[in-house]
């Protein structure tokens, strides 16, 4: 018998598990995990169930809580927005371990959960061969549904597994670079050893799935309560566009980080043409005229800080405006994020996430000039008059946030954190290091982890309309500079306006404004900087910077700085932001992830990332 790899996991004539809401319906009396394919693929309803099941094969599946890494972590803390803090010192996250460069093929485990085949990771669940299994499935036999199926309802599964497989191939490319293509639907008897494909060829495979489930939607936004929340036309296209901007960017398109050529890595030579392909890919989005750029729904707390802070759990019958998310994973209320991440100072305190003084100096000021530890005014007052996206994202000593729960657990107006040395909110297991806490996507005003009660909409964003108008203005500037229009836009956005776009959401000066009080030129390499701090800021925590700093090839080893901050005698406090918080090692091989050795043992065509 041959050996089989992961990615064959199961004979796929075996058919997942259901959701348990339905387990009481005769429909279900027995577990779809044993009916075939002539069962499930001719009936609409059962078709439809697993293809839901298909789609929960995604990373935001895994959990609750965005702390979905081993050990409670974000993938932020693994780069140089944040490091992790944990009340158990003696295991560290898996974060933590990526920081130190302390990984290998066979060590590594990533999620919080067991993927229950080796502890591989997303090598094959939640983002993997796994879930691409599922969409293969999906695609070899939907066209057994009876021809009473109307044709709408069958191209949109199709289109959904075409999505599914384009996007978990996304996934595996994004961390390994080039990976096994597996288009094809495996029996328990085929040959499954299969080499890894070129990046090339990655890239190709998945613009041409996005472009045939592009082809499979329906022409219009959906309205019908069943289908909300489902990929659909715009969600394909918005994967096109991240995929094409991955291929443009210096990591891929040139001969290789270390000049080998080698195609499972990079494409070989550079073609500056492919930026032109990715700006098509975000005008494109742009053209549908689907998204806006969320706003406050009250219209008397719309400003640049509540329309961010909202922005990540707008959802439901009081949300009716929040058109921005293309594509995301929508939780029922709960509170696992707000517990994963809760300052020390208050009981169940975890610490979490803890932003770094790095991001933290990345923030404007609030009339778009920048931040500078050089100047004594702002020493003295460092979090005043920033970018209002800071302080939606960033919990600092002094902040102070509206019905916080005291330490007591009873409800107070308002709560002033003290995050100074021997402050209440810098002490105990849980307490920061970089002197900073996250406030992103928390949700204090319902939430109280203190008495573990409350709870708040969660919106895991995997694609977004912001990042559309960053890749748009990155790959329109490389393309052609501040003034590049996509040639044929319908609704054509110079970089420039794309990124004035988002700044007016934020309440912060446009562009033109911005250059002008900083005394620059609008040249190619300026605004170049100032997009990528704009994604720095804008998708902080959205498992962006991980890997924009690699594609860009910007990544150097190095500490994460922290803040240390002193209360005076006269109550004023003093600032050393000089403080190194951790040591985030780079190697040149940590460019992209190692392949699992058990996967290596398992198909011996299974060729190892450079260095690993």
């Amino acid at each position: 018998m041959r050996n089989k790899s992961i990615i064959s996991c199961l004979s796929l004539s075996i058919i997942a598990l259901m959701s348990a809401s339905c387990k009481h319906d005769r429909l279900f009396d027995i577990p779809v995990t044993f009916k075939g394919y002539d069962v499930v693929f001719t009936d609409s309803a059962r078709a439809e169930f697993f293809v839901n099941n298909m789609e929960t094969e995604m990373p935001a599946d895994h959990g609750n809580s965005y702390n979905r890494m081993q050990g409670g972590a974000m993938l932020a803390s693994a780069s140089d927005e944040a490091m992790h803090i944990s009340t158990n010192k003696t295991v560290p996250s898996a974060a933590t371990r990526m920081s130190a460069g302390n990984w290998s093929p066979s060590n590594m485990r990533y999620y919080n959960s067991s993927d229950g085949a080796g502890e591989i990771g997303s090598w094959l669940k939640w983002g993997g061969y796994h879930g691409n299994r599922k969409a293969n499935t999906a695609l070899k036999y939907l066209d057994n549904l009876p021809p009473t199926v109307s044709t709408r309802f069958r191209n949109r599964l199709k289109g959904e597994a075409t999505f599914v497989r384009a996007m978990q191939h996304w996934f595996l490319f994004q961390k390994w670079g080039g990976i096994p293509i597996v288009n094809v639907s495996y029996e328990a008897s085929d040959d499954v050893i299969q080499p890894r494909n070129s990046v090339k060829s990655v890239v190709d495979f998945i613009v041409t799935e996005c472009d045939r489930a592009i082809a499979l939607f329906p022409d219009e936004p959906y309205s019908f309560a069943s289908e909300i929340g489902r990929p659909d036309k715009g969600t394909a296209m918005a994967l096109k566009s991240r995929t094409l901007l991955y291929a443009a960017s210096p990591l891929y398109n040139g001969d290789g980080y270390n000049h080998s050529g080698d195609t499972l890595i990079c494409y070989g030579s550079a073609d500056p043409k492919r930026w032109e392909l990715a700006a098509r890919a975000a005008q494109d989005v742009v053209d549908l005229g689907w998204y806006n750029l969320y706003v406050a729904n009250d219209p008397t707390k719309r400003n640049g800080t509540r329309n961010y802070k909202e922005l990540f759990f707008a959802w439901g019958v009081n949300y009716q405006n929040n058109k921005e998310f293309i594509y995301s994973r929508i939780r029922t209320t709960n509170r696992d994020t707000e517990n994963d991440n809760f300052p020390s100072g208050f009981t169940n305190a975890k610490g979490g996430t803890c932003p770094s003084q790095d991001l933290v100096d990345a923030y404007e000021m609030a009339d778009g000039t920048l931040f500078n530890w050089n100047d004594p005014a702002k020493k003295a007052s460092p979090y005043l008059n920033r970018d209002p996206r800071f302080y939606a994202s960033i919990i600092y000593n002094g902040a102070k946030y509206d019905k916080f729960a005291s330490h007591n657990g009873s409800p107070t107006n308002q709560y002033t954190f003290d995050i100074y040395e021997g402050g209440k909110n810098k002490a105990g297991l849980s307490q920061t290091e970089t002197g900073y806490y996250l406030m992103k996507f928390m949700d204090y005003e319902n939430v109280n982890p203190v008495t573990g009660s409350g709870g708040t909409y969660h919106c895991w964003p995997y694609f977004r309309y912001a990042e559309i108008l960053l890749n748009l203005a990155e790959a329109g500037n490389e393309a052609g500079g501040p003034g590049y229009v996509v040639p044929g836009a319908t609704r054509p956005l110079t970089p420039v306006e794309a990124i004035d776009l988002i700044r007016a959401r934020a309440g912060m000066p446009d562009i033109a404004t911005s250059f002008a009080k900083r005394g620059i030129a609008l040249t190619k390499e300026n605004l170049r900087t100032q997009i990528r701090n704009e994604r720095r800021i804008e998708l902080a925590f959205e498992e962006h910077r991980y890997y924009d700093v690699r594609r860009w090839m910007i990544i150097t080893d190095g500490y994460i700085r922290g803040v240390k901050t002193t209360k005076n005698s006269d109550q004023t406090f003093s600032y050393d932001p000089s403080i190194q918080a951790e040591k985030k090692v780079f190697d040149p091989k940590h460019y992209f992830y190692p392949i699992p050795q058990v996967e290596i043992n398992r198909n011996y065509l299974l060729r190892q990332n450079p260095g690993w």
